[in-house]
């Protein structure tokens, strides 16, 4: 028992595989529905345009079924549930031995359209078609022999009552019959000639003819008389059936959804009302119920559970060849089609609405690039943008009348299209103006472009064409193959795959520039590609073709989607959520769900070089691996896993990463950085002011390590920013000498630390009595105050009574006095804390003054060797009341100063530094300054 138990579990587990694998249908099929037929209760099938279904449940669900061509079939009928036969253009009669799940092709020697078939018995059975062309089979349909019935009508109705009485309907007005199972056939005259479509027998004399412009016609003596029945239409009725239970209840079908019944035996036939405007061009009763169902244009079925008294929709579609499609999310995507036809979707194609454009043209590529914004692009050059989903659209102006074929876009403005005959065009605007790009190949035409980045991307077209960009400039590239590629898909930095006829896949690894082919087992046309990751991807292509592959395109497995509709467009609004697109309103779903995104990485992110473990949470899904990678360092165990040993082996800022996959595909990605270190190095120079002033905020830097902290400390001032950062800010609270120290820090340990000095000043303080004379006429004078280091003197005077010579900036000036009144000399200090106190001199300058000051004797000073190698003399003459000689460098530092005693006129400076110096002279009245040059 519980080995059973666990064999129940897998196959169980199995099953939920392969269904949550498959693409399912989304809404019914769009292809003309052409006839139906009943084999029992439970099985029945459908004939169509390029279309076979079954129905194994009554009703309730229908399978497609595989027809050996791409041909439109008109008619299906089976005399028990392995043995089928159906007709349809071209001559084509289809035959089946398996209940549908495989059809031959049977030659009957003709190329007309074949209208009905019917079987008499299993071995016996008759098909008509165009120009009275009847053929009869006594094998069961697999050898087919041409009747004459007597007309070369188009013959559209066919029906037997039993096994030798029959009927068939032509559009010639005329009833023809047999009562020896078809070896003879008669005319039967209906008195009227318009053409009759269908025709049905509840028994061996009551039977029922439909035609065009509303024909009913009844006979109740097997043809010989027919009663023309008003039925209250115009219309075209296409197909008649009746209750086999109940001969009283009978349907009729037509154009313009035209539904009638009749509960009397065709004594009154009511209108019946549906709301769409299908044509239905065949009915049929399930075999012993009031169940009816009714086949029509669009892929539309309908059914009545009474009889027709009242309709339910059971499948609709829309005969349009979807040519792609672009999905943004799980639910929100467009579709494009011929004639101008553009869909868009909010709910994952439940509905769609139309977007459509008043064009005869086939739209064949389209590109979104926000939910809203996007391009649509088709024949004859046209290409045209929205903003808003499709509600509106501007046509753009491309330059060409060439059919454009594929577009690519890297934002809204930025994009290119490529068409027939080698048309490549770009545009930087959103499609305001295009510029062609030639690239030499007119002979070609391309069908997809796609990049990597701005500067490198791919072209495909006709003829195996592949072309790649690097720089700007298109070259060819050889691909190896000479078969049409239809699209292209970007899987990483540098890989993408091209698809395209007769299963044609090749793939490049180096931007391009080469290709290989990969072999598959596929030889059908494949029309478009999706990747979601550098693994994961998906290729649609004819016959209902959708492949998977798993490890970047070099392998390829099939999905089930069964339908044998052609596939021209496949996206993917989510890693879990795909849509697929193709001929006769094929729209697919695909929703198999990938792995959760982890949500977190646990293990050490800041490190010395060593080993670490790092996990993540393990997940519901049992059969949900997870897929590591490691920038940095290598994976010891646990690939795989949710657990894994990594050994790292190189410093700097590195990555653990992280996704899991399952059978249907990769997750997202979640990322940890991990920063490792070795022994930290030298800091080499702490950046910042040196000099600062009191009470200031002032930033300290040093280069940045990434996993190092760095740890500050501070004399006379307080961090108040950025401790255990590359970077701090200070606020300096004391004066004088202070410092600034930093130690790096690691996981592998501190390194040495590094210190910077720093001058915390204040604004310079209230300068010395000013010393000068305070009695002046108008002659030269010299003012002085006490030099302090640092600071930087200025200077003025009131009332423009005199000019400053020289020695603005310094602890001394030259001051030519020029007029005569009370005037005041002003210093004010300065120093890279702003203004100090000013002090103050107030002079009187009157030409007494100037008369008797004139000095009487000559003065003069010599300074010699001059320029002089350390030693020099200074020679002062007739300069009396001399209180101090100095010399100061060029920064204003000084470097010697002396008080001469009175009447001493010769100096000996000694050793004195490089560079050109200043000798200061100052006496009561004035300042005398001569220059010496030390070399």
């Amino acid at each position: 028992m519980k080995k059973a138990f666990c064999l129940l579990l897998v196959f169980l587990f199995f099953k939920e595989v392969v269904t949550a694998q498959s693409w399912r249908r989304v809404g019914g099929w769009g292809n003309q529905f052409t006839g139906i037929v009943w084999v029992n209760e439970e099985v029945g099938y459908i004939s169509g345009n390029q279309v076979i279904l079954k129905s194994i449940d009554g009703g309730l669900s229908w399978t497609e079924q595989e027809a050996p061509t791409k041909n439109r079939m008109l008619a299906v009928d089976f005399v028990n549930e392995t043995l089928g036969l159906m007709v349809g253009e071209n001559g084509q009669v289809y035959r089946t031995t398996n209940g549908g799940s495989s059809w031959q092709l049977v030659n009957i020697g003709t190329s007309v359209r074949l209208n009905k078939v019917k079987f008499l018995t299993a071995s016996r059975a008759y098909i008509i078609g165009e120009g009275g062309e009847t053929y009869r089979s006594t094998n069961g349909g697999q050898s087919w022999a041409r009747q004459n019935i007597g007309t070369n009508a188009d013959l559209h109705g066919l029906y037997f009552a039993n096994a030798d009485t029959g009927y068939v309907a032509a559009a010639n007005g005329q009833v023809i019959r047999t009562f020896n199972g078809g070896n003879n056939w008669s005319s039967s005259n209906t008195g009227q000639n318009m053409p009759l479509n269908d025709v049905y027998f509840v028994n061996g004399n009551t039977g029922y003819v439909v035609g065009n412009q509303g024909t009913i016609l009844k006979t109740v003596n097997a043809g010989n008389n027919w009663e023309r029945i008003n039925s209250g239409t115009e219309r075209n009725l296409l197909s008649v059936a009746f209750n086999r239970s109940n001969t009283n209840l009978g349907v009729i079908t037509g154009e313009n959804a035209t539904l009638m019944r009749t509960t009397n035996a065709g004594l009154t036939f009511d209108g019946i009302n549906i709301n769409n405007t299908e044509s239905y061009v065949d009915v049929a009763f399930r075999t012993n119920s009031n169940l009816v169902f009714g086949v029509g244009t669009n892929g539309f079925l309908i059914s009545s559970t009474n009889s027709g008294q009242s309709w339910s929709l059971r499948l609709s579609g829309r005969e349009i060849d979807y040519t792609g499609t672009q999905f943004r999310t799980a639910t929100l995507g467009y579709i494009i089609g011929p004639n101008g036809r553009v869909f868009s979707t909010n709910n994952g194609g439940n509905t769609l609405v139309d977007r459509s454009r008043p064009l005869s043209i086939t739209f064949n590529g389209l590109f979104f690039t926000t939910n809203a914004f996007g391009y649509i692009a088709g024949d004859n050059g046209n290409i045209l943008r929205t903003t808003n989903s499709g509600g509106n659209w501007t046509s753009l102006n491309p330059g060409t009348n060439q059919n454009i074929n594929g577009l690519f876009f890297f934002n809204n403005n930025l994009g290119y299209a490529v068409g027939n005959a080698g048309f490549l065009t770009k545009t930087e605007n959103a499609g305001v103006n295009w510029e062609v790009i030639n690239i030499g190949n007119t002979s070609f035409n391309f069908r997809s472009i796609a990049f990597f980045d701005q500067e490198s991307g791919l072209l495909t077209g006709s003829g195996g064409f592949v072309a790649r960009m690097e720089n700007d400039s298109w070259s060819r590239i050889a691909s190896g193959t000479n078969e049409n590629l239809n699209a292209l898909a970007i899987l990483d930095e540098t890989s993408a795959i091209a698809i395209g006829n007769r299963g044609t896949i090749i793939k490049t690894s180096d931007k391009g520039a080469s290709w290989s082919r990969i072999n598959t087992s596929f030889n059908q046309n494949l029309n478009d590609v999706e990747f979601l990751d550098e693994s994961v991807g998906f290729i649609a292509g004819e016959r209902g073709l959708i492949i998977q592959t798993k490890d970047g395109g070099e392998t390829w497995e099939r999905l089930v989607t069964s339908t044998f509709q052609d596939f021209t467009g496949i996206s993917f609004g989510t890693l879990s959520n795909g849509f697929a697109v193709g001929e006769k309103g094929s729209l697919f779903n695909y929703d198999c769900q990938v792995p959760e995104t982890p949500t977190v990485i646990f293990g050490e992110n800041n490190i010395c070089l060593s080993q670490q473990v790092y996990t993540v949470q393990e997940a519901l899904e049992l059969d949900t691996e997870f897929e590591w990678r490691v920038d940095g360092g290598s994976i010891l165990e646990g690939q795989g896993t949710s657990r894994i040993v990594v050994e790292w082996d190189v410093p700097g800022r590195n990555a653990v990463l992280v996704r899991g996959r399952n059978f249907c595909g990769n997750g997202g990605t979640t990322g940890l950085e991990v920063l490792v270190s070795t022994e930290p190095r030298d800091i080499p120079e702490i950046e910042g002011e040196g000099a600062v002033c009191l009470e200031s905020f002032m930033e300290y830097s040093v280069p940045d390590v990434p996993g190092t902290t760095f740890i500050w400390e501070v004399d006379g001032g307080l961090i108040t920013e950025g401790q255990g950062t590359n970077s701090i800010v200070v606020r300096w609270i004391n004066v004088n000498q202070q410092n600034v120290r930093v130690t790096p820090s690691n996981p592998c340990g501190n390194g040495e630390v590094s210190l910077k000095e720093i001058m915390v000043q204040t604004p310079p303080q209230l300068p010395s009595v000013i010393e000068g004379p305070d009695m002046v006429g108008l002659t030269e004078e010299v003012y002085t105050v006490t030099n302090v280091a640092d600071v930087n003197y200025q200077w003025r005077i009131s009332g423009q009574g005199g000019r400053i010579l020289d020695g603005q900036g310094s602890n001394s000036i030259r001051v030519q006095w020029e007029r005569e009144g009370d005037f005041t000399i002003t210093v004010t200090p300065e120093n890279g804390c702003d203004q100090g106190e000013a002090q103050t001199l107030a002079v009187n300058v009157n030409l007494i003054t100037s008369i008797i000051e004139r000095p009487i004797e000559q003065a003069s000073v010599s300074v010699y060797p001059n320029p002089s190698s350390g030693d020099f003399h200074l020679s002062i003459k007739g300069i009396h009341g001399v209180r101090k000689i100095s010399v100061y460098n060029a920064l204003g530092q000084t470097l010697n100063e002396i008080s001469p005693s009175e009447g001493v006129e010769q100096f000996k400076f000694e050793n004195m530094p490089k560079g050109l110096h200043t000798i200061s002279i100052q006496t009561r009245e004035q300042e005398i300054f001569k220059k010496i040059l030390v070399k």
